[in-house]
């Protein structure tokens, strides 16, 4: 006999998924600040100006659960680059509204004076935490809060750039796993500020452990135990943890090996069959459809085809969020983010 589940806020919902509990439906997650454009039409506020006001970049961040309505807002969007900011990479903003761009990495000779930081201290990565302030008391009882930070790894890679940190991986690992602890102290004490916040989880951006980047080996000497550091200092404190991983040949095995609360992988590289034996009843699964073609240049019954698809594949059973693969395209039509969220709601009911 089917057990009737009273309706939940998103809040409620999302934390219950992330639980391994029964919901009243299938929660959606958002990421970043996915189908901008909108957003920005929408709001008349600027992105350039979210990194300098933790108002607006509230206000951006909280218009996202207005208008598109998934389960979560994101305590960071294009924060992809402010975590290396804060550790001397050097930034600026492209003529059209969007997210910063790296100017000036830092010299592999200058890692002996990068130091950890703490984001409350850091003009930028504090905005993101007043911000965060901002949508908990707000919106905080209805909808997940998710913090959002990158892994030491890949923090690392736009440091001193991607080049020049696989390079230091093959020719100097000692100086390369300096730079990374450094970094992870980092990471953890970000982790340590948004608990005091209060936020419902933290989502953690894992997309360098690939095989078209790395081996396995080098993921385990350069990733994969900083990632298990940071995690396992964020559940000690009682924090959920969203890693994600959006390469095509992703190391999800070994990521899960880490122990997040939650995996975010993109659909068109894994296969719901292949994923969901390995985590069921362990881990939540955040079953990305695909976001670059689909998404953005499909038509919405074929978006609620593929939505259909996921989550007959997936079956009953608690753990399972439904997302797009990476954040929403910039254009991506307004038709689609709602031909998403409406197939969700009618095929995710429990």
């Amino acid at each position: 006999m089917k057990t009737h589940i009273q309706a939940m806020n998103s809040k409620e919902r999302f934390l219950a998924a992330l639980e391994l509990d029964a919901v009243d439906r299938v929660p959606l997650f958002y990421q970043h600040l996915g189908a901008a454009k909108w957003l920005l039409q929408n709001t008349g506020l600027r992105i350039r100006d979210g990194f300098h006001n933790p108002k607006t970049f509230a206000e951006l961040a909280m218009a996202a659960y207005d208008m598109y309505g998934f389960d979560n807002v994101m305590a960071g969007w294009g924060d992809l680059l402010v975590a290396a900011k804060a550790h001397g990479m050097e930034w600026k903003f492209p003529e059209r509204d969007f997210y910063p761009r790296p100017t000036k990495y830092v010299d592999m000779t200058e890692i002996d004076n990068i130091q950890p930081v703490d984001p409350l201290e850091d003009p930028t990565w504090s905005v993101l935490i007043r911000a965060t302030e901002i949508m908990k008391d707000q919106i905080g009882n209805e909808v997940a809060i998710i913090g959002c930070v990158e892994t030491p790894n890949m923090i690392a890679s736009e440091v001193v750039g991607m080049e020049n940190l696989l390079m230091g991986c093959l020719m100097d690992p000692d100086i390369i796993a300096k730079l990374l602890k450094t970094i992870t102290q980092s990471v953890i004490r970000y982790g340590e500020v948004v608990n005091e916040v209060g936020v419902d989880g933290v989502f953690m951006e894992g997309s360098m452990a690939g095989g078209e980047m790395v081996d396995v080996s080098m993921f385990e000497q350069f990733d994969g135990k900083y990632i298990a550091q940071v995690i396992d200092s964020y559940k000690s404190m009682g924090l959920n943890v969203l890693l994600h991983n959006c390469s095509e040949q992703p190391f999800w095995k070994e990521q899960l090996e880490t122990g997040p609360t939650a995996i975010h992988l993109q659909l068109s590289s894994v296969p719901i069959s292949e994923v969901a034996p390995a985590v069921k009843g362990n881990t939540c699964l955040i079953a990305g459809i695909e976001h670059r073609e689909l998404l953005l240049n499909h038509t919405p019954h074929e978006v609620k085809v593929a939505v259909r698809r996921t989550i007959e594949e997936w079956g009953r059973d608690p753990g399972l969020i439904m997302g797009p693969g990476c954040e929403l395209p910039y254009r991506v039509p307004l038709d689609n983010i709602r031909a998403f969220r409406e197939s969700v709601e009618q095929y995710g009911k429990m």
